[in-house]
């Protein structure tokens, strides 16, 4: 996922408003400062979401977690990287300080950024993107893009809106993982809901058809027991030996330029 915020590379040295204890942290590594991952408290929201696949008749996914140095999904991969910085109170406090605010802080917006990630591992796990008829809805996949400067119109009639910022506007992709998490979450209370977005999308005839689209693929796919993938945890926060001054300065930098400062 994105950041928007830009700060200097120099803050992460010392921050004012942070307390003493917080500021020794900088000095440790991410690895020490990274707890597994079954063991940080989000074990409901994971059930949740493999509850909510299965409602939809997405049995036979399977569906890795780990703590990573952001929100993504790897490429061709069905593994799901959370950031490291949401296991730990003191450590959102410093992304908040550094960056703005903590993604995926709330329970709404981090199974909104999880089925967007599974949206991802989806398609890859049942190869989506290379059929002839997902390309003809969301476009070709093999575009470059960069989601730090890709414009986006606020409320565009052609996108669903799952995560803020128009992020289904900034690559083929990204518009199919965003569609799947909407229609993902008609089944979030047990009970389907295709009514709901049915009805929040029939004045926007393009999103719509594009949920219709995924509604019909997933009823396609659903029963078939999709490609093994190996899961190459990349970037994966528990063996990240640079401490977190190292990763804030490095990340901090990144976002001074990024061409646009998109959100």
């Amino acid at each position: 996922m994105r950041q928007s915020l830009i700060k200097n590379k120099a803050e992460v040295l010392r921050v004012p408003g942070l307390a003493p204890r917080y500021e020794s942290l900088f000095s440790r590594s991410v690895s020490s400062l990274t707890p597994p991952i079954h063991a940080a408290g989000f074990n409901e929201r994971f059930e949740q979401l493999d509850s909510e696949l299965k409602a939809k008749g997405l049995i036979h996914l399977e569906i890795e977690t780990y703590f990573g140095d952001e929100w993504f999904c790897p490429s061709q991969s069905t593994a799901i990287a959370i950031p490291f910085w949401l296991a730990d109170e003191r450590l959102m406090k410093i992304e908040r300080e550094l960056v703005g605010f903590v993604e995926g802080e709330t329970d709404d917006e981090f199974m909104r950024l999880l089925r967007h990630e599974a949206g991802h591992c989806v398609d890859h796990a049942y190869r989506l993107s290379k059929r002839i008829d997902w390309q003809k809805i969301f476009g070709d996949p093999r575009i470059d893009y960069d989601p730090d400067s890709a414009p986006t119109i606020a409320g565009h009639p052609d996108f669903v809106e799952n995560l803020s910022g128009g992020y289904a506007q900034t690559h083929p992709e990204e518009d199919f993982a965003e569609t799947f998490a909407i229609w993902l979450a008609s089944a979030a209370d047990g009970r389907d809901r295709v009514r709901n977005w049915k009805c929040e999308y029939r004045a926007r005839p393009v999103a719509l058809k594009k949920l219709l689209f995924v509604d019909k693929l997933m009823r396609a796919v659903c029963e078939k027991k999709p490609k093994r993938l190996a899961n190459q945890k990349i970037c994966n926060a528990r063996r990240m030996r640079k401490s977190l001054r190292s990763y804030y300065s490095d990340r901090l930098q990144n976002l001074s330029t990024a061409k646009g400062f998109a959100v």
